[in-house]
C-alpha cells in the first residue's frame, strides 16, 4: 500500500468514525480530500426526494419530516437572502443554551446540522401529538376550538413565565410559531417550534439580565396583544396572560407567583 493510499484510509477512518453525515457537517472543500473518500462520506447523506412530507413552509426555511426517523424534523433555509444569516444565529444560539445547560421543555430542541440531497440544514425535535400527527398551531386552536380557550390561557402563562424565568428570547413570538402538543389526555403543553434567539446583536443582552428581562417581557406582552386582536372572539385576558407584575402561574408549582 502507497504512503497516499494509507493516508486516504487514515482520514476515510476517522470521518466514518465520527457521528454520520446526517448529524455533522463536513466541508470538503476545506478538507480538500481524495474524490474516493468523499464518495464513501458521501453515502451519509441524507436522502430527501421530490416527495418528502414537507410539514411547514415560511420566508426562510423549509421544514420536512425526516425521512429515516419520523421524531425528528429537518429545516433547510429558502432562497431569501438572509435565510442563511437567519440558520447560523439560530445555531449560534442554541448552542448557547446547551451550553449553559437551559431548560428547553417547552421548545423544540435543536440537534444539530446535516447535510441532505437538496442542501444543508439543521435537524430538530419534531413536535407531534401522541397519535403521531403533527401538533396543531395555537392560531389553529383560538380560531376554531373557542372551548378550549380557558386551557389554553393557562398553558399560555406557562409559558410566558417559562421564557422569562429561564430568560429565554424568542424574536417571532407567533400564533403559528407555536403549536399544542397533545401528549395524552391530561397531559398537554404548548411548544415553541421556529422563531427562537435574538435578530439583532446586542453586547449587553449577555451581561445584564435585567435588560435581556426587560426585552423578554416587552415581545411577550405585544404578542398577546396580536393574539387579542386577531382573535377578539377568544377571551385572552390580559391580567392573566401579560408579564411585567401581573398574576402569573409558576411553570412548576402551578400556584400564582408574582
Amino acid at each position: 500500500m502507497t504512503k497516499q493510499s494509507k493516508k486516504d484510509n487514515a482520514v476515510s477512518s476517522s470521518l466514518l468514525s465520527t457521528r454520520p453525515l446526517g448529524i455533522r457537517s463536513i466541508n470538503f472543500e476545506a478538507l480538500k480530500l481524495p474524490l474516493k473518500v468523499i464518495a464513501i462520506v458521501s453515502q451519509n447523506l441524507i436522502n430527501l426526494p421530490s416527495d418528502c412530507q414537507i410539514i411547514g413552509r415560511g420566508l426562510f426555511c423549509s421544514c420536512y419530516l425526516h425521512p429515516e426517523d419520523n421524531s425528528i424534523c429537518i429545516k433547510l433555509p429558502t432562497t431569501h437572502k438572509k435565510a442563511r444569516k437567519r440558520q447560523k444565529a439560530d445555531e449560534a444560539y442554541y448552542r448557547k443554551l446547551h451550553q449553559n445547560k437551559a431548560d428547553l421543555t417547552y421548545i423544540s430542541d435543536y440537534l444539530g446540522s446535516c447535510q441532505t440531497t437538496l442542501g444543508s440544514g439543521q435537524l430538530y425535535q419534531y413536535i407531534k401529538d401522541s397519535n403521531g400527527q403533527t401538533s396543531k398551531t395555537l392560531n389553529h386552536y383560538l380560531s376554531n376550538y373557542s372551548k378550549t380557550t380557558e386551557e389554553l390561557c393557562t398553558h399560555l402563562a406557562k409559558l410566558g413565565r417559562y421564557l422569562l424565568e429561564n430568560r429565554i428570547l424568542v424574536s417571532d413570538l407567533h400564533g403559528n410559531n407555536i403549536v399544542f402538543q397533545h401528549l395524552n389526555k391530561n397531559s398537554k403543553k404548548l411548544m415553541i417550534v421556529d422563531g427562537i434567539g435574538d435578530r439583532v446583536i446586542f453586547t449587553a443582552l449577555n451581561f445584564f439580565n435585567s435588560i435581556k428581562e426587560g426585552k423578554i417581557i416587552r415581545r411577550w406582552n405585544r404578542f398577546i396583544k396580536r393574539l387579542q386582536d386577531d382573535h377578539p372572539s377568544a377571551s385572552l385576558p390580559k391580567e392573566k396572560l401579560y408579564l411585567g407584575g401581573e398574576p402569573f402561574i409558576d411553570t412548576k408549582t402551578t400556584k400564582i407567583a408574582r
